[in-house]
């Protein structure tokens, strides 16, 4: 297991690496001419384990032609290895956001490298997401801060991340099931299903 201060300075030093991104590299600057880009999920949350970088794109009229064109303005700039489009206003899938999706993979995520998901969205959608956001950031504690990032620290190489689980569970289980360790995570999803 990482020690705290080692889970702490994790999150620091991933946290500079999106700024790196989204500042000098420039994706907030791409998206911008887009919508409003709203960076979200654990950098906003503090609670950073690996290279996964969650954004909204604020826009009430964004269009599939535009938002492939941003696409494609992503692609020139960050050389992907692989970019996946869903588009979440027809597909309507439980849970996901009504909005279109790029998915972009900067390389292999499992060993290190970063993924970026974006989600273009209404204004309505963009907020509903944010409230969840900032709910999660009410019930956090020094505590239970800790407790999700040790947790978070051992379950992102787990093969069975964003297929039985996502880092939702891991703030479920923490704030509102009083899970504190993986074990008792993972009793937590044995029983979930």
């Amino acid at each position: 297991m990482i020690k705290t201060g080692d889970l702490l300075l994790l999150d620091k030093q991933i946290h500079e690496e999106a700024d790196e991104l989204l500042e000098k590299k420039g994706l907030l600057k791409i998206l911008g001419q887009y919508g409003i880009p709203l960076v979200t999920g654990s950098y906003s949350l503090g609670l950073m384990t690996w290279r996964d970088l969650d954004i909204y794109l604020e826009n009430d009229d964004l269009d599939e032609k535009d938002f492939f064109r941003l696409g494609g303005e992503i692609v020139s700039s960050f050389n992907p290895v692989k970019m996946s489009f869903r588009n979440e206003r027809l597909a309507k899938t439980e849970g996901l956001p009504r909005g279109l999706y790029w998915g972009i993979y900067l390389g292999n995520e499992r060993k290190g490298a970063w993924k970026i998901d974006v989600w273009a969205l209404d204004k309505k959608e963009c907020m509903q997401g944010l409230q969840f956001c900032a709910d999660i950031a009410n019930k956090l504690t020094p505590v239970s801060r800790i407790k999700i990032l040790e947790i978070k620290s051992q379950c992102w190489h787990d093969p069975q991340y964003r297929k039985s689980f996502t880092s939702n569970d891991i703030y479920t289980a923490v704030l509102e099931k009083n899970v504190n360790s993986i074990d008792e995570f993972r009793s937590y999803l044995q029983n979930k299903f």
